[in-house]
């Protein structure tokens, strides 16, 4: 594992002595080893900790390590992390540091402290397996214990009455390093995740950050080193979002007849999302808790990710793939400020999405399918979906019947229930997935009745009582009762009739049903309306400043054109430069409605569009019913 500096060129290592020496003692110390290394004795052996790698004892590391000891915060520092008194024969055979008398009770404060920083060289020389992972959390518990108690700096204090040293160290000079003294010590650790980062070491970050989400009690540095580490992973996640959401929004043509690459785009973007993001997401919440800051600010990215797709879906017309995905990144941002902007998209969407979801789907018919039974054989509406209160139409299915039992569907409807067993059919609707497992099942079972006849009719061949295995019916006795109707208009409505049914009576009115649809699509325009003018916003703030700016600065010039035709003296070099002042704040205006032509064509293709509607919905709204 690597060792970072504050522990292999420390100043107390490199002049070899205990950290409780004196100011003297680290004169002659450091005499003593230049005289060392002249003579080329200065090499590593047991005292210096050899695990912690080579001690650098040139001329000008000797200098370096007595101006560290000179400065009061370098000093603080190597003395936490170097011995505080003598090693006793058992540790490793070092050979005796250079010491003062400790007495008690920080005699046995001292002893901890060293005790527990021997067993950080123990957990560097452990690796990062998992045996080796638990070595290095119980160090590091076993190291914030004793960097905890008072008593320790009330030693580390003591050090510095008795050192002589000028300047000492001041209080505020100890509290800054008493919030730093477990990151020190776990600084190995998070280097080490750094570089699993780096090499996409799955397996050692998940080791790492789990060590350290086991000491997030031992202060806010285990969190803020977890960011640290995930950093780089994060960051390539919110350039991976921000990327998709800025290609998808460049590539949109924000035209009525780009319907259709706008879709294309849109899907190309959700799939991204789908096989980039989501998987990302994934690997940053697993290198974090998911309740870590972090976590949740990662996942409000990929949500306004999905939202910014969703909101370019309406551009492909599709108002329900847009406020479906407008709901799962709303369920992705949760508790994030997010959740807030994505919901106000989520608002704007839904009304359209409904409208959509009734009247998208249909497709014209002609006339009303024929309803009615003889003898329990024939045809009829059973079920009922997706009631809509403004228009009070649901959806239903047409099935073929056998002794009133519904075997075939043959066709779904969206229908209004006038009472009287009546109904006006508004339009087709496609089968759904489980109508087709319906018809597939009924088949199946049909062949099969049909394959047992045929056999049982071999094995009884001049029998007289073989079963028939069809029912023949009369033409159906109820005629449609409707207007006439135009492929064109597929929602106008088809009256039948059929036979007694359980239902609600109803008063229906017909102008009602055309009046919804008109209200959705209006307000479906108007929804594009309104996202149409939220683009164009900044353009037209920034063209009602440039005309502020131009109108004052054209009256002038016109005054002083006047001026000057008429033989007064004006200052010339002034004029110029409101002409050129102009003409730059002119051009500026002329470029923006060029560039943003396209944007103001199509919201006044809208906003005629919503002219006629309204004027169609005023005209039926005001017809005698």
């Amino acid at each position: 594992m690597f060792v970072p500096d504050g522990f292999r060129t420390n100043a107390y290592r490199v002049l070899r002595l205990s950290g409780n020496a004196t100011l003297s003692e680290i004169h002659k110390a450091a005499a003593s080893m230049r005289r060392a290394s002249t003579l080329g004795l200065a090499g590593t052996n047991e005292a210096d900790i050899p695990l912690l790698g080579e001690v650098p004892r040139t001329e000008a590391d000797i200098r370096t390590a007595v101006g560290r000891l000179a400065n009061p915060t370098q000093r603080l520092s190597d003395r936490l992390l170097w011995f505080h008194q003598p090693p006793q024969p058992e540790n490793a055979g070092m050979a005796p540091l250079a010491t003062k008398f400790i007495p008690d009770p920080l005699d046995s404060i001292a002893r901890c402290h060293d005790e527990a920083l021997h067993g950080l060289f123990c957990a560097f020389e452990a690796g990062l397996d998992d045996s080796g992972a638990a070595v290095f959390v119980q160090a590091l518990r076993a190291w914030h214990d004793i960097v905890s108690d008072d008593g320790y700096w009330a030693l580390a204090s003591a050090f510095e009455e008795r050192g002589g040293f000028e300047p000492p160290a001041l209080p505020s000079e100890v509290s800054a390093l008493r919030g730093d003294v477990v990151r020190l010590a776990a600084e190995p650790l998070i280097l080490a995740g750094r570089d699993a980062i780096a090499r996409n070491d799955t397996p050692a970050i998940r080791l790492i950050m789990g060590a350290l989400e086991q000491l997030v009690n031992t202060g806010p540095w285990a969190q803020a080193a977890q960011e640290d580490i995930a950093f780089p992973a994060i960051e390539r996640f919110r350039a991976l979002c921000h990327a998709i959401r800025e290609e998808c929004g460049s590539r949109i043509v924000r035209e009525q007849n780009a319907v259709e690459h706008n879709r294309g785009v849109c899907d190309v973007a959700l799939g991204r999302f789908r096989g980039e993001v989501e998987p990302a997401l994934d690997g940053v919440i697993q290198l974090l808790t998911p309740t870590h800051e972090a976590a949740q600010q990662s996942r409000e990215e990929a949500a306004l990710c999905l939202s910014g797709i969703a909101t370019h879906y309406t551009w492909a017309d599709d108002f329900i793939a847009s406020e479906e995905l407008h709901k799962k990144a709303l369920k992705l941002a949760q508790d994030t400020l997010g959740a807030i902007r994505i919901e106000h998209g989520l608002t704007q969407v839904r009304e359209s999405a409904r409208k959509q979801r009734i009247f998208g789907k249909l497709k014209p018919i002609s006339s009303a399918p024929s309803l009615g039974t003889i003898n329990g054989f024939g045809s009829t509406l059973y079920g009922s979906s997706d009631y809509d209160p403004e228009t009070q139409s649901y959806a239903t299915t047409r099935y073929f019947v056998a002794l009133f039992v519904p075997i075939l569907p043959v066709g779904r409807y969206r229908v209004i229930d006038m009472g009287g067993n009546q109904y006006r059919f508004l339009g087709k609707l496609p089968i759904r997935s489980v109508d087709r497992w319906h018809i597939g099942i009924a088949a199946v079972a049909i062949v099969a009745i049909v394959l047992s006849s045929v056999i049982s009719s071999s094995q009884n061949s001049g029998s007289s009582n073989v079963p028939s295995t069809s029912s023949s019916y009369g033409p159906n006795s109820y005629s449609p009762r409707a207007p006439s109707t135009s492929s064109e208009r597929p929602t106008d409505p088809i009256r039948v009739t059929t036979e007694p049914q359980s239902k609600k009576q109803r008063t229906y009115d017909p102008r009602k049903a055309q009046l919804s649809i008109l209200n959705g699509q209006i307000e479906a325009g108007r929804s594009r309306m309104s996202m149409v003018e939220s683009t164009l916003q900044p353009v037209i703030d920034e063209l009602n400043t440039l005309n502020a700016r131009l109108k004052p600065i054209a009256s002038e010039l016109k005054s002083l054109k006047r001026q000057h035709d008429a033989g007064l003296q004006i200052d010339i070099d002034d004029y110029n430069e409101k002409v050129n002042t102009h003409n730059v704040l002119l051009n500026r205006h002329k470029a923006l409605i060029a560039a943003n032509s396209s944007g103001f064509q199509l919201y006044d293709e809208l906003a005629e569009k919503d002219k006629v509607l309204v004027a169609q919905y005023n005209a039926l709204l005001k017809r005698q019913p």
